[in-house]
């Protein structure tokens, strides 16, 4: 089966999908990229034609077919300790003032951490390799790192944490020996006891998240592809789901700083919850 490009009036319908199922406003300019990536479906289904793939998403039928899709065209690539500066916030003045509250009697031993929009894990695990670094100070804590994605592909891949050189290339050989195995040439597995912390779980930003309270959460690099509204709506799950006092750490690039009532400008990417 040998197709061109979607014509304008496919892809904008599946623009159109893409936005009512997640959110997500596909740029104008992604037309090729998101023939592309459908192309891979079509293979997979054996469906012949885009129009015919996007009637049967439309289709009770397609409903099982909808993940995948949308697995493929919005998948994104990152890397461990994107955006260095949050990091070392998190490692030099997040977890040393958490420590001292619980020492000082002002807060439970306990962190919960979210990656929102975690991808293949790079994030997440990113925060782990922090927590571990405090391992003697954070003895006997409860922490916890739940990363969200929606896409099941990425959540596995980041299930598996094995990562190559592409994803590494910001970590340092002190943190290769202490954190990670390594395998074929190229490729590091982060260890059992570093990930102890993390757990994954399929979630659609739009939609309300469940369980305890969040003292961080990373929302970054991903309501770029976001429309105003859809943004107002993440934010408002987001911050909904921290604790009070918690802090939110945002990407530069993410143009929601006028949508943060009811939080306190920390930092130009830092912003707390009141309470």
């Amino acid at each position: 089966m040998h197709l061109i490009e979607l014509t304008e009036d496919e892809f904008a319908r599946f623009r159109e999908l893409v936005y009512r199922a997640s959110g997500i406003r596909v740029a104008e300019s992604k037309r090729v990229l998101m023939s592309n990536r459908i192309r891979r479906r079509l293979r997979e289904t054996g469906i012949e034609g885009y129009s015919r793939y996007y009637d049967f998403l439309r289709s009770p039928a397609g409903k099982p077919e909808m993940q995948p899709f949308l697995d493929v065209v919005t998948t994104n690539e990152t890397y461990f300790f994107r955006d260095e500066a949050h990091y070392r916030w998190l490692a030099d003045e997040f977890i040393p003032e958490a420590v001292r509250e619980a020492r000082a009697g002002r807060r439970p031993r306990s962190l919960r951490l979210w990656s929102a929009a975690c991808s293949t894990g790079e994030e997440p695990y990113s925060m782990a390799l922090k927590l571990a670094a405090r391992r003697v100070d954070l003895a006997g804590w409860r922490l916890e790192i739940l990363g969200t994605d929606l896409s099941a592909t990425a959540l596995a891949a980041a299930e598996a944490a094995v990562y190559d050189e592409r994803a590494m290339h910001l970590v340092g050989p002190g943190d290769r020996r202490a954190f990670f195995d390594e395998g074929p040439p190229g490729r590091w597995t982060v260890r059992p006891e570093v990930r102890a912390p993390a757990r994954f779980r399929l979630h659609n930003l739009m939609e309300r998240m469940t369980g305890e309270p969040f003292d961080c959460v990373f929302l970054k690099n991903v309501l770029i592809y976001f429309d105003a509204a859809s943004k107002r709506k993440v934010v408002e799950t987001v911050t909904a789901a921290m604790a009070r006092g918690g802090l939110l750490v945002l990407g530069p690039t993410e143009g929601v700083h006028g949508m943060l009532d009811g939080l306190e400008k920390v930092k130009t990417w830092l912003y707390r919850k009141g309470g």
